[in-house]
C-alpha cells in the first residue's frame, strides 16, 4: 500500500499516526484482524526514492544503491504479509 508521507517520529511515538498508511498504523489495523503474531509488516523508501515518485523519475534515473537506503520517517511503501488463522 502507499505510504508516501513524512512521519514525525516523536508524534509517532507518543500519540501514533493512526491517519494514513505507515508500517506502526498497518501493523496494528491487520494485527486486530489477523492476530499480531500472523502480521509481517515491512516498510521501503526514503526521501530520494519519495522525491523521485512526486516528479516522475524513473527507477533507472536512480543509482539502486540510492533507492535500496531505508529512512524509516519516508516510508514509500508499506509491504504486508498476513496470515489467516
Amino acid at each position: 500500500m502507499p505510504g508516501l508521507t513524512k512521519i514525525s517520529h516523536l508524534e509517532d511515538e507518543q500519540f501514533g499516526e493512526w491517519w494514513h498508511y505507515t508500517g506502526r498504523s498497518v501493523r496494528r489495523l491487520a494485527g486486530e484482524a489477523f492476530g499480531a503474531a500472523n502480521v509481517e509488516v515491512a516498510t521501503y523508501g526514503n526521501v530520494l526514492a519519495a522525491s523521485g515518485f512526486l516528479y516522475g523519475l524513473a527507477a533507472s534515473d536512480l543509482e539502486s544503491e540510492e533507492l535500496d537506503e531505508h529512512d524509516p520517517l519516508y516510508e514509500v511503501v508499506v509491504g504486508l504479509r498476513a496470515v489467516k488463522r
